[in-house]
């Protein structure tokens, strides 16, 4: 996970759109059965969450996740 992590200081787009939202910002990559989900704001890569797939994924993420308050 955090090797995966770690790759996207050089490649923030290497991870696919997050199908359920489909904004192009918020990302997710698959790391075995999880899902490391991120949002990329120009330079910064911000981790939301890292959520197993056997997770309801957007009840755990809520309706707006990329709203950092």
């Amino acid at each position: 996970m955090v090797v995966a992590a770690e790759g996207l200081q050089s490649n923030p787009l290497m991870g696919r759109v997050v199908p359920e939202y489909r904004r192009e910002d918020l990302r997710e990559l698959i790391v075995r059965s999880y899902r490391l989900v991120y949002l990329v704001r120009g330079p910064e890569v911000i981790v939301i969450r890292v959520v197993h797939g056997a997770r309801d994924f957007t009840g755990t993420l809520g309706p707006q996740p990329w709203r950092l308050t």
